[in-house]
């Protein structure tokens, strides 16, 4: 979560724009061959990769990711990647204007792109017809969640890691954390928006495997914008209090712990899935049609 408050004040008299200064996006520099493409309904096209399940471990499913406000996939996919030593196909995916997807980064457009990568996993759903999980991290839960609450599909759980559901609350907490913040953390109220946040529709999303995890030291994301979730939220549920832990580093690679935990998480809720024989064909099934770059 970068450079928001900063930006704020910059565009304190530009009401409204500053959800744009928000997101923090990086360019990769160098262009991944394997990048596949979608268009979205931002009219943006958007660039995503697949991870494939490793060979020889059972077949488990697919998990897609949706990153949070700051880098391109290749930096963040490390939140994820780790899960095909488990037999997941993963995909991660850059929002407009984020990596090698075209347009400007915004609320409005990483809103747009969100509704077409959950349509995206439905055509995928038809295709393989294999348990299908999404890890929304920090600012990508608060994209997800509406987007979801939009256009609902199944899905058979959600992990939500270190995120919030309102622009404006994430952005006057950073501002309230500022020298004197008390004084000018209001201003949050007025160049911040939420058209596009998931704060008063969590609790209208339909029942499914849900679960909420929040570094008890966060001191990016408050833990209460994580329990808030989890209250909000309907069906089978957990909520993990992690110690020792920063803002959205919980499911990398430097806590194993966490990812056994997590693993586990997953596993159990698809208990009664027969795994594939191969993660290799789910994995050309679910890029078929799917045009290269150079094309």
């Amino acid at each position: 979560m970068k450079n928001i408050m900063g930006l704020i004040v910059i565009l304190f008299f530009t009401q409204g724009c500053a959800n744009t200064a928000f997101f923090a996006p990086s360019k990769a520099q160098n262009l991944n061959p394997d990048i596949r493409w979608i268009e979205s309904e931002s009219g943006n096209r958007i660039a995503h990769l697949w991870i494939p399940a490793e060979e020889g471990i059972q077949h488990r499913g697919f998990v897609v990711h949706f990153h949070g406000n700051s880098g391109h996939m290749e930096q963040t996919q490390e939140k994820v990647d780790w899960l095909a030593k488990h037999g997941y196909d993963v995909m991660v995916f850059d929002y407009s204007g984020f990596g090698h997807s075209t347009g400007s980064v915004g609320d409005k457009s990483a809103y747009l792109d969100a509704i077409s990568i959950l349509k995206h996993i439905e055509e995928l759903q038809t295709n393989t017809q294999l348990p299908t999980f999404t890890v929304a991290t920090s600012t990508g839960g608060n994209i997800f969640l509406r987007a979801l609450a939009d256009n609902p599909i199944d899905l058979d759980g959600i992990i939500i890691d270190s995120s919030f559901t309102s622009y404006v609350d994430e952005a006057k907490f950073v501002l309230d954390k500022g020298m004197f913040g008390e004084l000018y953390s209001w201003v949050a109220h007025i160049v911040m928006r939420d058209n596009y946040a998931a704060k008063e529709i969590v609790a209208t999303l339909p029942e499914m495997q849900s679960l909420v995890i929040h570094c008890e030291s966060d001191n990016i994301v408050p833990i209460a914008s994580g329990e808030e979730i989890f209250q909000q939220l309907s069906g089978n549920k957990d909520f993990w209090r992690l110690d020792s832990c920063n803002h959205a580093q919980a499911m990398t690679n430097a806590f194993p712990d966490n990812q056994k935990r997590i693993v586990n998480w997953l596993e159990q809720a698809t208990p009664l899935f027969e795994a594939a024989n191969s993660s290799t064909v789910s994995f050309q099934v679910a890029n078929t049609n799917l045009p290269n770059l150079s094309k």
